[in-house]
């Protein structure tokens, strides 16, 4: 009786199982519907282009690495930049051609069909005849610094003070709109603390997870947090021309995923390390060529 019992109780816990197991089954298959794998989403003309050609063309930001004075080196591309357009590729199944672009250069380049997108950050103003995806690929929240001992002490001494960013940063917008600062945009995030260590800027505004990174070494030691949670104010935005709602909406999907499986967030990270080593080397004599 007890056997028969115990066995009835078996049966019980294994029906309650699959039809647990049913269900989530059931919720898989929903996600599953109501996220498609991007490779099953269709492409416009321009991401139809790259895949025909058999390569992805991306423009990127690019900027000289911290080398010693008497070897300088060519500018390279942004590896944060760099790693999201390797990613877009690969779900297109191309390889990719990287194209490091100034600042002023980057939308006649999109306009003259020299690159098939652009991946550069926040643009400085948003042009006519250039459609931004959805969503942004910088999804940090930042921090500013400033001296220890220095002029500005709290967030409402930022007003009207000099703030060092890097090119295609949100965070100039930010102290912009946020405490009534002056950014000033320098070719990338190295060469922004290395004006701000040289006291061009009064402070600097920097990914907080790079800054509080920084803030661990000991030459950080004379810097102090300023504000926190800084929030970006405007998407850094993966461009294209104007006229591909196709190919716009597959980039916003490709964001959306990317945020959701972590993809960007791993992209931060190593974004960090970068700038956290190359920062580092300037305090052994290495110096930002501009």
């Amino acid at each position: 009786m007890i056997e028969r019992q115990l066995s009835m109780r078996g049966w019980i816990v294994l029906g309650a199982l699959l039809a647990i197991a049913v269900a989530l089954a059931g919720i898989g298959g929903t996600w599953a519907f109501a996220t498609p794998a991007l490779s099953s989403l269709p492409k416009g003309p321009v991401l139809a282009h790259a895949i025909e050609r058999g390569k992805l063309i991306v423009g990127v930001r690019r900027y000289p690495r911290p080398a010693p004075p008497e070897a300088p080196t060519p500018p390279e591309p942004d590896a944060f930049d760099a790693t999201l357009a390797r990613q877009l590729a690969a779900s297109l199944g191309v390889s990719l051609e990287l194209v490091g672009l100034d600042p002023a250069m980057q939308e006649a380049a999109l306009r003259e069909g020299r690159v098939d997108l652009l991946v550069a950050g926040v643009p400085v103003k948003s042009a006519q005849d250039i459609a931004a995806a959805p969503g942004s690929y910088d999804i940090g929240r930042g921090l500013v610094v400033a001296l220890r001992r220095g002029k500005v002490q709290n967030e409402s001494a930022l007003r009207g003070a000099s703030v060092c960013v890097g090119e295609g940063s949100g965070y100039a917008n930010a102290v912009s709109q946020r405490y009534g600062a002056q950014p000033r945009s320098y070719p990338s995030s190295v060469h922004a603390a290395s004006a701000f260590m040289a006291g061009e800027c009064a402070a600097l505004a920097e990914d907080g997870e790079v800054l509080e990174r920084l803030m661990q070494n000991e030459e950080w030691r004379f810097y102090q947090p300023l504000a926190i949670d800084v929030r970006l104010p405007s998407d850094a935005t993966i461009r294209l021309r104007e006229g591909d709602n196709t190919s716009r909406d597959y980039l916003a999907a490709a964001l959306r995923q990317w945020r959701a499986d972590g993809t960007l967030a791993k992209a931060r990270g190593a974004r960090a390390g970068n700038l956290q080593f190359e920062i580092t080397l300037l305090k052994d004599g290495f110096i930002c060529h501009s």
